[in-house]
C-alpha cells in the first residue's frame, strides 16, 4: 500500500479513533457503568443538573437562550421530528421514539460527517496534486 494512501486511511480514521479513546477515558473516569440497564436516579442538587433534572425536568435556570434550548426553540424543533419519525417506525411512542434517536445519532449523523470528512481529505489531496502540477 502506498504511504500517501496510508496517511489518508489514517486522517480518515482518526476522528472514529479519537472519538473512542475519550469515550473510553470518560467511562473509566468515573464509577459509572458501561451499559446501563435502566435511567439513573441521582437527588436534586441547586448548584447544578443531575439525573433528576432529566429525569423529572429542570428546576434551574436557563443558560442557554430560549431559540436554542425551549420547547418552541430548535430543542423543541428537534424533539417534535424525532417523535414524528419515531411514530412512523413504531406504534408505541416511546420505542419510536428510542429507535429515532439512535438511528439519527448513531448512524445518520456519523455517517454524514464521517463521508464529509473523507470528502474534505480527498480533495485536500486533489489540490494538492493540482498545485504540484502548476
Amino acid at each position: 500500500m502506498p504511504l500517501a494512501r496510508r496517511g489518508f486511511l489514517a486522517l480518515a480514521f482518526a476522528p472514529a479513533l479519537l472519538l473512542a479513546v475519550l469515550f473510553a477515558g470518560v467511562v473509566h473516569s468515573r464509577p459509572t457503568p458501561l451499559w446501563r440497564t435502566a435511567i439513573p436516579t441521582e437527588a436534586l442538587r441547586t448548584d447544578r443538573c443531575t439525573w433528576y433534572c432529566h429525569n423529572h425536568g429542570c428546576p434551574h435556570a436557563p443558560v442557554l437562550p430560549a431559540w436554542l434550548a425551549s420547547d418552541r426553540g430548535a430543542f423543541g424543533v428537534a424533539l417534535r421530528g424525532l417523535y414524528g419519525f419515531g411514530d412512523a417506525l413504531s406504534s408505541d411512542r416511546a420505542t419510536g421514539y428510542g429507535l429515532a434517536n439512535l438511528l439519527v445519532f448513531c448512524v445518520a449523523w456519523p455517517a454524514l460527517t464521517g463521508g464529509l470528512w473523507i470528502v474534505a481529505i480527498v480533495q485536500h489531496a486533489e489540490l494538492k496534486q493540482l498545485r504540484r502540477r502548476s
